[in-house]
């Protein structure tokens, strides 16, 4: 069996008990370059922990490599928990490993996590929403598959004055990301904030 486990923004003590549960009867965890070590420490002992994050300017494991370890180690008849730091479903790449699950007919799990605009939030002690100042919360992805910023992103909506915008993955672009968000028309003095390593 494999568990997609969402590992949170960073504090172990987001976890949910289901998370800590599922961590506690894996042989095996593979786990994302943005899992905290305090996360890990919930790990059965015994379990075999694999590295397998991606990070900018060093080498990373592939998608189609980790995807394939899932499968072949679920079929070797091992519990498997891919620890994903923030929620496995918000740009997480839970969809590539769950075709792949369900291609070779193995049983899988999504424990859902706090994903790091909620840790961000709680952490500034800020609201997402305001009533009379954002009436929606919309999160989206600086980096593309090639790591540039996407071109099908719809920049009126994201530069609406009446809505919290989470931008993950977005170091690396930031500079064309916020020219092209200006260009759409987003105030300049718009309040912002930049987060790493949100509860750690």
């Amino acid at each position: 069996k494999v568990i997609l486990v969402g590992a949170g923004p960073g504090d172990p003590e987001l976890l949910t008990l289901k998370a800590v549960r599922a961590l506690q009867s894996a042989d095996v965890v593979l786990y994302d370059d943005l899992v905290s070590p305090g996360v890990l420490d919930f790990a059965r002992r015994e379990a075999e922990k694999l590295d397998v994050g991606k990070r900018g300017y060093r080498f990373s494991p592939e998608q189609p490599t980790i995807t394939a370890k899932l499968v072949a180690l679920a079929a070797a008849g091992k519990t498997v928990v891919r620890l994903k730091g923030g929620d496995p479903a918000i740009f997480g790449r839970a969809t590539e490993e769950v075709e792949a699950l369900q291609a070779a007919r193995l049983d899988f799990e999504i424990i859902p996590g706090v994903t790091a605009a909620s840790g961000a939030a709680a952490s500034l002690r800020a609201s997402l929403t305001e009533r009379d100042l954002a009436r929606r919360v919309q999160f989206v992805t600086a980096h593309g598959r090639d790591g540039a910023l996407p071109e099908d992103i719809d920049w009126r909506a994201l530069a609406d004055p009446k809505a919290t915008t989470v931008v993950y993955m977005g170091v690396r672009t930031m500079r064309e990301l916020t020219g092209r968000l200006l260009d759409a028309g987003l105030d300049p003095s718009t309040p912002a904030v930049l987060v790493d390593r949100a509860t750690w």
